[in-house]
């Protein structure tokens, strides 16, 4: 064969190969990565353990106990959002295969009158598959459920979060699930539990410093905050937050001054991943910079801030289809609105009408750690009240179809979905998808 042979048959050879490798691309189901959160797990007290979270490398300590969720006699929020986060992730695993998606597909055709649906692949974890009470016998039973990287016991060794390992499957949807209780009066349903971006958190500062009027927050849609501290107004516990946020303590009352008898720790440097500080971190405390001790002082400097104060937070955080809360609140409304809608389609019958629902409160505003410190949206979800006996029912007789509505939610706030329209249900989902692309590699780039 002359060369000039050979040189044809070698560029018709990688003209075939890359057309050969083009086809599979094109036929390749995109793939979305989801972790699905079930709350809590551990245990606030056992005299056997170290039993605290939030473990600060400052003060050597657990700054605060474990957060072990609601219970109502002998319904306990960490086994009730377990058992269906498991049923939620065993109908995503469906999608991963050619019989199981065709399966998932019927679930699909329950809330949409179209047939044909674009295929793709949601690939699911689960932060944890059991709670405190499964292994008992343990010398640190909330090793597997703290939230922030803590020391072993034994070796002193740091160990990973569920902060951090969320973070090491750099998945693109978080669904963290939760349970409140009911306070009287309170009609149950389900609520969204949101943090605000840097925005926000600039202005509450500023605030509190008198630079700016109190009326552009309490006018605004952030102005109904979570009251966590009794006797404050809600303005002066989202300026109490928003001293955690920027310095790791509480403020006093009046917004103005530290408190310093009540540190919540930097949690920015309490999990692993690439937006913690460089070691040796702790020798700037209290110097001018990001680790002031006071508004004044205060310099939003270092790779925290300065994702803090990007795009791609304010996107996930501020503003958004739902007028504020950006794409958090968006994802997590709209997996609500598929609940609220699919669970009466699921269970209506001939005999029986459309069940009803407790609603869609307003959200919970606070310095919810989830929402912060993970590179993903996060739909985080107190999907129901211990303590009334509908919502349990619906999480517990009825967990399939729950995990379905929130399985075919998922699928739609990648895809999109055209849902029948239905004027007996007081809610029904939008149907359209985020938009995944602007993000670029910010799911990626995170450890």
């Amino acid at each position: 064969m002359s060369d000039l042979k050979w040189i044809h048959s070698k560029i018709n050879f990688l003209i075939l190969l890359s057309c050969f490798y083009f086809t599979i691309s094109l036929s390749a189901e995109p793939s979305y990565r989801i972790v699905i959160d079930p709350g809590h797990g551990g245990v606030a007290k056992d005299p056997k353990a170290q039993h605290g979270d939030k473990y600060d490398s400052v003060t050597q300590t657990y700054l605060e106990t474990y957060k072990q969720g609601t219970e109502h006699g002998s319904i306990t929020e960490r086994k009730v959002v377990l058992d269906l986060a498991k049923e939620v992730h065993k109908i995503l695993k469906l999608t991963e295969t050619e019989q199981g998606w065709k399966e998932f597909e019927g679930y699909l055709k329950l809330f949409s009158k179209k047939n044909e649906f674009t295929r793709v692949k949601l690939i699911s974890h689960l932060t944890r598959e059991t709670s405190f009470d499964d292994d008992a016998n343990s010398d640190d039973p909330n090793a597997p459920y703290r939230l922030y990287d803590f020391p072993d016991p034994k070796t002193s060794v740091r160990k990973k979060g569920r902060l951090s390992k969320i973070n090491e499957w750099k998945p693109h949807l978080v669904l963290s699930l939760h349970l409140n209780p009911a306070s009287k009066g309170q009609k149950g349903g389900m609520a969204a539990v949101l943090t605000p971006g840097y925005k926000t958190f600039s202005l509450l500062k500023k605030i509190s410093n008198k630079e700016k009027s109190p009326n552009g927050f309490l006018q605004g849609p952030w102005s109904d905050w979570l009251v966590f501290q009794s006797g404050w107004s809600k303005l002066e516990n989202a300026m109490a937050d928003t001293w955690i946020y920027f310095h790791g303590y509480w403020s006093k009352k009046n917004g103005k001054e530290v408190d310093l008898t009540k540190f919540e720790g930097y949690r920015q440097n309490m999990i692993s991943w690439k937006y913690a500080d460089d070691p040796n971190w702790e020798k700037n405390i209290g110097k001018k910079g990001p680790y002031a001790k006071s508004h004044e002082e205060f310099e939003p400097s270092g790779r925290f801030f300065e994702r803090e104060m990007g795009k791609k937070e304010e996107w996930r955080r501020e503003g958004g289809k739902e007028g504020f809360g950006g794409d958090n609140h968006y994802v997590t409304r709209e997996l609500m609105r598929f609940v609220q809608y699919g669970l009466p389609v699921q269970l209506k019958t001939k005999d029986s009408p459309y069940p009803e629902l407790g609603p869609i409160q307003k959200p919970y505003i606070s310095t919810y750690s989830l929402p912060t410190y993970t590179n993903a949206l996060c739909a985080f979800i107190e999907i129901g009240y211990v303590n009334r006996s509908r919502d349990m029912k619906y999480l517990t007789q009825n967990k399939k179809e729950t995990a379905i509505s929130l399985a075919v939610g998922i699928y739609s706030l990648f895809v999109g979905l055209e849902v029948k329209k239905n004027s007996n249900l007081p809610y029904t989902p939008k149907g359209k998808k985020v938009n995944w692309e602007r993000y670029e590699t910010y799911f990626d780039e995170v450890m």
